[in-house]
């Protein structure tokens, strides 16, 4: 062997020596550990979610892991989930109680309602008899009613049990909503009685005769 062959050629021991060193224990992080999450990595910085409005997408984090723009798994700018609570959640049982009894109260104002619409055209006139007794006026001989009238009594009658399915209708649906109804038979009550005086109306001024008693003054007898 020359002596630049001997030069070249590695020292076995040096070498053997060097392998059976463990490597280098990377420094240990001196820092203290936060409460909530991890540090985020070296080079990464903290971009606000873009407006949703503007058409623009959230920036990804700049630096890889698990850990990265991250709390506890979840992405920074991530919405968070929200429960929506259900409509029939909320139990009104004096609401209820309440809707049962004016529909049922609705129920036999609409049935009177109905008989006293038929009846209308027979009870004017003792009606007029009694107020004219009152006030010492003579009133009509008979009541003879118009054509309209049959009209108005079948669509009075029609309509006091439409606004009552209506208002049992209605009020079901609130309640499996879990809204308030008790309201509702009510406001159709109100509606009921304006039907009723309409066709009232329609039935006492039908009769010319009808109305020129109407309308002459009542005198009283000295």
């Amino acid at each position: 062997m020359t002596r630049d062959e001997a030069a070249q050629t590695p020292d076995d021991g040096a070498t053997n020596a060097a392998a059976s060193q463990p490597p280098a224990a990377p420094p240990a992080d001196e820092r203290p550990r936060p409460r909530y999450g991890e540090y985020a990595p070296e080079g990464w910085t903290w971009q606000p979610p873009a407006d949703p409005y503007s058409g623009g997408t959230t920036p990804e984090p700049a630096a890889a892991g698990p850990a990265a723009g991250s709390v506890h798994g979840a992405p920074l700018g991530a919405p968070v989930p929200t429960y929506p609570q259900q409509p029939g959640a909320v139990a009104r049982p004096t609401d209820r109680a309440w809707t049962v009894a004016l529909l049922v109260f609705g129920a036999m104002g609409a049935v009177y309602n109905t008989l006293s619409i038929i009846a209308m055209p027979s009870n004017i006139l003792e009606s007029l008899t009694l107020s004219a007794s009152m006030f010492g006026t003579t009133p009509p001989d008979e009541f003879a009613p118009g054509p309209a009238v049959p009209v108005a009594i079948a669509v009075g009658v029609i309509a006091q049990f439409a606004l009552w399915v209506g208002a049992l209708m209605w009020s079901r649906a609130r309640m499996r909503a879990g809204a308030s109804s008790w309201w509702i038979p009510l406001l159709a009550g109100v509606a009921a009685f304006l039907v009723v005086m309409v066709v009232t109306y329609v039935v006492a001024f039908s009769d010319p005769a009808l109305v020129e008693f109407f309308l002459t003054p009542p005198t009283t007898a000295p």
